[in-house]
């Protein structure tokens, strides 16, 4: 910022020279009738002697500076919060409570009862037996025997040959037949007789009976508690802070710039500008 403020500084006074000196040297000249010279006639003049004197400026400059300001700062702040809460704690208490009992008890009682008595006895029963008896049966059965039979061949000549017979014969032979045979027999039997008895025995039973005892239930009770835990707050609170800034800051500075002084015929005094027409009125 300070380089380009000084090439705008430098560049005014090189335009505002270089304005004078046009004006000294009659660049952009004319006058407007107060001059004794007609407008319409142009004469040539001498260049006019260039002096330099020294001027103030102003000059604008860029300063970094330093304040102190109030900002909103957010900030988080661990507290200890007290809080109540509820648990559950078991109580074991004693009641007394009516429950049945079944009460084994034993008593004797008369029975009757039945027994298979085995006796032996005699009794006649029927035995079946069988008996061999040889009998001579006749019978046919077939027999092989060889035979002479002739016979004639393809060329008509006779002659024998075996061949073989079966024939029917009878033979006789000797078999021996089971005969069943029916006898009495006297035998010993074991026969088993009901015999109706009595007896005692022992029989045991359930009394059933109601009684009181006590015992001890386990429940669940609710409790409040306090405990203590931590908690994140945010706070805003006002913070002072230093930052920088850019100021601008005019400094006035001494410069050296070329001065033509140029005169009317009537009079009038040095005239200075950019483009000026003519002498002062």
């Amino acid at each position: 910022m300070r380089q380009l403020f000084a090439i705008a500084s430098l560049a005014t006074l090189a335009l505002f020279g270089l304005t004078t000196d046009s004006e000294a040297h009659g660049l952009f000249r004319r006058c407007r009738g107060g001059c004794g010279d007609p407008c319409a006639t142009t004469t040539a003049a001498k260049p006019a002697e260039v002096k330099y004197e020294e001027r103030k400026i102003k000059v604008a400059k860029r300063v970094m500076k330093e304040k102190e300001i109030e900002v909103l700062e957010c900030k988080r702040i661990m507290k200890d919060e007290k809080y109540t809460y509820t648990i559950c704690v078991p109580v074991t208490k004693e009641e007394k409570r009516k429950v049945t009992v079944c009460t084994p008890t034993t008593r004797e009682e008369d029975y009757t009862y039945t027994v298979m008595v085995p006796k032996v006895e005699e009794r006649k029963i029927k035995v079946c037996s069988y008996k061999c008896v040889r009998e001579t049966i006749t019978e046919k059965v077939p027999v092989c025997r060889l035979q002479r039979v002739t016979c004639v061949d393809e060329c008509g000549r006779c002659h024998t040959r075996l061949e073989r017979v079966t024939c029917m014969e009878e033979r006789t032979r000797c078999v021996v037949k089971r005969v069943a045979v029916e006898e009495e027999k006297v035998c010993k039997v074991t026969v088993c007789v009901a015999e109706q008895r009595k007896g005692k025995r022992t029989v045991c039973e359930m009394v059933r009976s109601e009684k009181e005892i006590t015992v001890k239930v386990c429940t669940m009770e609710r409790q409040q508690k306090e405990g203590t835990r931590k908690v994140c707050h945010t706070v805003t609170e006002k913070v002072k802070r230093k930052v920088q800034y850019c100021e601008t800051v005019w400094e006035e500075q001494t410069v050296r710039v070329p001065v033509c002084a140029t005169s009317c015929d009537r009079g009038c005094g040095p005239r200075f500008g950019l483009f000026r027409r003519g002498c002062c009125n």
